[in-house]
């Protein structure tokens, strides 16, 4: 039973809030929600977006406005989505658009432990000249990648996207397997660079490792084929990297393992980032028997010590359009934006010539390091046409299967007031872990209705304990006798206790036993 409980223990420590803080002038709106664990997304040139559902493998076209609409494209074939981190995983549009209409996708494919990039094609209106509806074959698929290593049903990688010099970058994992990221052979660790310009038009693939190759890449003069597509190694999960358009700079969130997640540049090809040999800013005191020793250091890091789970997400360089209604202040161009999956915060990174640190705090900037908060769950960025900053949430606070939202931070260009302090703070179970029962709180910093309700860890109900009954302020403790709403005996595992008052949504998750 303990290593199902690892497992489910993923989710995050800190649930969402019903709404993300953000500075003074700034506005976290809703684009579309309803999405079944939306992980990627990938703008069309007109503004239409892609996203990529992890767990159902749904590629849905969305268009935003008044009244979005959300249309399925396609369930990609053959994803294995088992496992807490496979499914599908990354999406990218090819920059030739309209006249190379084709998508590419990456995910963990069923039945042979490897992951796949593959491609499809794209009919309909193209160029958005009447109702925008689009359409995808299954039977367009043409394989691009088809032997990356998945042994683990974890560090899988993930991102796909295009840099302004027409090159294909996919982010893979190193499969749990961390020598192997300081191996160039394995295709474990690494960003790699692909050119998928001379491909066939037809369905079909795997294409031949030298058809897609540039002949610039860091490694092509090596021996081996797998070696020749590498453009970075030695990282241990890069489930999320940028690049920044003007100087095709790649800026990668490379996931820690026990003490610090980092931030890692790659202005050019060939570099290697030390993992296993280090983890952020420290040597890690690895056994691998290999002769590197020459590695390029993050340019942020930040110790995960204490926070319980910790994924660092990129969201890239915010490089302001030259118009837009919705852009944000010319002060942030060119700065770093990131948040935590687990614990929610979005950090803001200034260059100042030689070095990378936290931007200075601004009006209504929820703490001096936090630029925002609430950024729990959150799986992928992206700025959209109008200068907003767009993200993934995969769900809300009660994990239910279809609560996931896509979301844009907009400017506003007004002052605003300040977000208004919490009402309550909700306390997980005195004893730690619960055996059999549990005893759990919540303050009130006045008095309010409430709603205290228990989910398991598929987000399914399991027990009312206050159902919209007025309390005082101060500290309200409150029984479980470890029985769902039937009265029947609560089976060991997760459970996430959810706390409802005054719109606002407070959320701790605890380990039963018995």
């Amino acid at each position: 039973m303990l290593g199902a409980l690892l497992g489910a223990l993923l989710l995050p420590a800190r649930l969402a809030s019903a709404q993300a803080v953000v500075p003074a002038g700034f506005s976290d709106r809703l684009v579309v929600g309803n999405l079944d664990s939306p992980v990627g997304m990938a703008f069309l040139p007109d503004g239409r977006v892609l996203v990529a559902e992890q767990k159902s493998a749904v590629l849905k076209l969305v268009i935003a406005g008044a009244s979005p609409t959300v249309t399925p494209l396609l369930t990609v074939p053959e994803v294995q989505n088992s496992g807490e981190e496979q499914g599908l995983l990354g999406i990218a549009v090819d920059p030739g658009w309209p006249a190379r209409a084709y998508i590419y996708v990456h995910y963990d494919h069923a039945g042979d432990s490897k992951i796949r990039v593959s491609r499809f094609t794209v009919t309909g209106d193209l160029e958005f000249t009447g109702d925008g509806s689009l359409a995808i074959a299954e039977g367009s698929r043409y394989d691009v990648l088809t032997d990356v290593p998945d042994v683990a049903n974890n560090h899988n990688g993930g991102t796909l996207r295009f840099g302004p010099d027409g090159m294909l970058y996919a982010s893979f994992g190193e499969d749990n397997t961390p020598c192997a990221a300081q191996d160039t052979v394995s295709l474990r660790g690494v960003i790699l660079r692909l050119d998928v310009s001379g491909l066939p038009s037809t369905a079909g693939g795997p294409a031949p490792k030298a058809l897609i190759t540039p002949p610039d890449n860091p490694f092509v003069s090596r021996p081996d084929p797998n070696a020749r597509l590498v453009w970075a190694y030695g990282l241990r999960n890069p489930f999320r990297f940028h690049i920044d358009p003007p100087t095709g700079d790649l800026y990668i969130a490379d996931v820690g393992a026990a003490r610090w997640e980092e931030v890692d540049r790659a202005p050019s090809g060939g570099l290697n980032f030390g993992w296993p040999h280090r983890e952020g800013p420290i040597a890690t005191g690895t056994a691998c028997s290999d002769p590197n020793t020459a590695f390029t250091p993050p340019i942020y890091a930040y110790d995960r010590a204490g926070a319980g789970e910790a994924s660092v997400i990129g969201a890239g360089l915010y490089r302001r359009p030259a118009t837009g209604s919705e852009r944000f202040p010319a002060a942030y161009d060119g700065d770093y934006f990131f948040n935590d999956y687990y614990t929610g915060m979005l950090r803001r990174l200034k260059y100042d010539g030689s070095s990378w640190s936290l931007a200075p705090a601004v009006p209504g900037q929820p703490s001096a390091s936090d630029w925002g908060r609430g950024f729990e769950t959150v799986s992928d960025w992206a700025i959209g046409p109008t200068g907003a900053l767009w993200y993934c949430r995969q769900f809300d606070d009660t994990y239910q299967p279809v609560t996931g939202e896509i979301r844009r931070i907009a400017y506003t260009g007004s002052t605003g007031t300040p977000p208004a302090p919490p009402v309550a703070v909700l306390y997980g179970p005195s004893v730690s872990p619960a055996i059999g029962s549990a005893t759990l709180s919540f303050n009130l910093l006045h008095p309010a209705v409430v709603t205290l309700r228990l989910y398991d860890a598929f987000g399914r109900r399991v027990r009312t304990l206050i159902d919209g009954e007025s309390r005082d302020a101060g500290a309200t403790p409150v029984d479980w006798d470890g029985r769902d709403d039937k009265g029947r005996n609560a089976p060991a595992g997760v459970y996430v206790v959810r706390l409802d008052v005054e719109g606002g949504h407070y959320g701790q998750r605890f380990a039963l036993f018995r």
